[in-house]
């Protein structure tokens, strides 16, 4: 991984490498050496300019002016708190003799001012020299060390630095948290310069295991790397070597330019890493660079669609990079991206509307995969789409069960939205599986019932229902890469339809366990209509789907029509009714999808005079996020 970020780095032109580059919340201030004659100083005739980040309505003079002060910010700012200049305490955040950065709390009346007032502790001003000292070891020309002096001793004390500051009116605007940074007015080179003596002796871990081969050191790497030779429990035992490799400086600052190009948030996620084929690479960071300018950037989605218009047979063998708050969640190699979802025919996936609800929409890749199935199948918690219209992806976010649907909508997305991000993402075809993708609409079609109210004459639940039984009966066999089901599920969901038909009128009988399951739903949706009762939710059907043998269910059944038995019954219901009381078979759990087929299918044993319950519209499920 490291050998390929460095590439990648190393391939990014600087103007790319200054996207998204922001100053520091708080007061900018530029300082210039004033010389007259033989005399030099720094003074309050030296401020050239201040800005303050928070400043409404800033002018075009401001805004060019807070951009230089990000470059340089940049340059002067510490590779962690760990290693700047102000050790232990670490207030001072820049590590250049030509800035220094403290935070307002670190000043006169700041709340970590008055806390080390009140214990006898130093100030930030009496470290300022030091500071300076180990600043002017970055230097090697003496000349601009004397020079440095002056800039040093202007602000090297709480008179001499509020002098300047109270001329700033802003200064007494700023909270607690907000930093005070103050720049001498230099060529950008000479920053250049003491940042690069700088980052060579800490881009590494430690200096302990630092070798150098001809001109280059080599060190243990600081990326994402803890290095715990004070935590004996974090350390082998009984390894044979202290350490498992080096890397190179060039490395090394390959890898800390990378992290702080992902903390900018200008790279797509997850981000697409091109090392061999130049062109694509290319193409990719110009797609990166697009729409930066604007504040926005182009997503995965959008880059991968643009380069597979002219090159869909050159998209593969690159790095998928996954980072998120700091953290690289996933690392991989993607040999070939298949964007096209297509069946044996060369046909594009398509929903059938089995279950009349007006869902059937074409899927003709794994981005539409994404937004048309994993939207409803998630009910809007692993791809969730907010109130704007705009879509959030939690494949590797922290998620808030309260947001979820319920507890088991909540279960199966930490369950399997990694197996659906290496599908989609990495085309991965094995990682869903016809059993996982079966258990997923199961269970939260189960659920949905569980969760169904009927209010105004509307199933709460109904087009959630329909619209993943649409879902799971054109789709299942899709993730069955052994092929080990002769007959899709919806094939043979237009046979039973055929089949209750003839069993209706006596010219077929059950002979299977799946005929006997379809028919068990029929029997009990068409039951379920002679209820009187208020509620006439899909809670009803739960303890139907709870057993677990042909016997009890069929008891269930029974005493069901016991219940109703002084209503009248169609002539189509009484040899199903019938047969279906003298089937039996081992187990029914796994007749529940054609049981839940046979319960939304359109009901065959209402006679032609009787009027049945009408399928009725219900509410819309999807629920959108802020």
């Amino acid at each position: 991984m490291i050998k390929e970020l460095s590439q990648f780095v190393n391939s990014l032109d600087p103007d790319f490498k200054a996207l998204g580059l922001k100053p520091k919340d708080g007061l900018h201030i530029l300082l210039q050496i004033q010389t007259d004659g033989e005399t030099s100083v720094v003074n309050y005739e030296s401020l050239l300019g201040s800005v303050y980040t928070k400043t409404k309505n800033l002018g075009s003079d401001e805004l060019t002016l807070l951009n230089r002060f990000a470059t340089l910010s940049q340059l002067s700012w510490c590779v962690n708190t760990n290693k700047c200049f102000d050790l232990p305490t670490k207030a001072i955040h820049t590590c250049s003799p030509y800035c220094l950065a403290v935070k307002r709390e670190n000043l006169v009346n700041g709340e970590k001012y008055l806390a080390n007032a009140s214990v006898g502790k130093s100030q930030v001003y009496e470290r300022i020299n030091t500071y300076f000292a180990k600043g002017f070891d970055l230097l090697d020309d003496e000349s601009d060390k004397q020079r440095l002096e002056i800039f040093k001793y202007a602000i090297n004390s709480e008179d001499k630095m509020h002098a300047l500051l109270d001329r700033i009116p802003e200064f007494a605007e700023m909270k607690d948290a907000e930093y005070v940074i103050f720049y001498l007015d230099e060529p950008i080179e000479k920053y250049h310069a003491a940042n690069a003596k700088y980052l060579a002796d800490k881009l590494f871990n430690t200096s302990d295991y630092n070798k150098t081969i001809g001109d280059t050191t080599y060190g243990t790497s600081d990326f994402f790397n803890g290095f715990p030779t004070k935590k004996i429990f974090l350390s082998h035992q009984s390894a044979s070597f202290d350490i498992s490799g080096r890397i190179s400086g060039e490395d090394a600052k390959s890898l800390y330019e990378f992290q702080d190009l992902m903390g900018r948030n200008i790279f797509p996620r997850p981000l697409p890493i091109f090392i061999n084929n130049e062109e694509l690479r290319n193409k990719s960071i110009m797609l990166f660079k697009e729409n930066t300018g604007d504040g926005g950037k182009m997503g995965y989605k959008e880059i991968i669609e643009r380069l597979y218009e002219n090159h869909k047979s050159d998209i593969g063998n690159y790095y998928l990079l996954f980072y998120q708050m700091g953290e690289i969640k996933d690392f991989d190699f993607v040999s070939k991206f298949e964007y096209e979802l297509k069946d044996e025919n060369d046909n594009s996936w398509k929903v059938e509307d089995l279950f009349n609800c007006k869902f059937s929409p074409k899927v003709h890749n794994v981005f539409d995969f994404q937004y048309l199935i994993l939207l409803n199948i998630f009910n809007n918690a692993l791809i969730v789409k907010t109130k704007k219209g705009d879509f959030q992806h939690k494949y590797f976010d922290d998620i808030d069960s309260a947001y979820c649907k319920s507890d088991v909508t909540f279960l199966q997305v930490m369950k399997y939205r990694r197996a659906f991000y290496d599908f989609i993402f990495k085309s991965q075809r094995h990682s869903v599986t016809k059993l996982m993708f079966d258990d997923i609409l199961q269970t939260s079609i189960i659920e949905d019932m569980r969760l169904d109210e009927f209010k105004n004459n509307n199933h709460s639940q109904y087009h959630s229902i329909h619209q993943k039984l649409n879902i799971w009966f054109s789709f299942s066999e899709k993730f069955d890469l052994k092929n080990n089901q002769p007959q899709s599920m919806a094939s043979k969901l237009k046979e039973h339809r055929i089949f209750i038909q003839q069993l209706t009128k006596g010219e077929a009988s059950i002979e299977t366990d799946d005929q006997y399951a379809f028919v068990v739903g029929q029997v009990i949706a068409y039951l379920m209509t002679k209820s009187k009762t208020a509620d006439k939710s899909y809670q009803r059907l739960e303890p139907f789907l709870q057993q677990v043998k042909s016997k009890e269910l069929n008891k269930a059944i029974a005493r069901m029509f016991d219940t109703y038995k002084h209503e009248n019954f169609s002539g189509n219901f009484r040899l199903p009714f019938a047969e279906v009381l003298a089937y039996e078979t081992t187990s029914v759990r796994g007749l529940i999808p054609t049981i839940l087929a046979g319960i939304f299918s359109k009901n065959a044993l209402f006679s032609d005079k009787e009027v049945s319950t009408p399928e009725i519209s219900g509410e819309q499920e999807i629920q959108t996020q802020e």
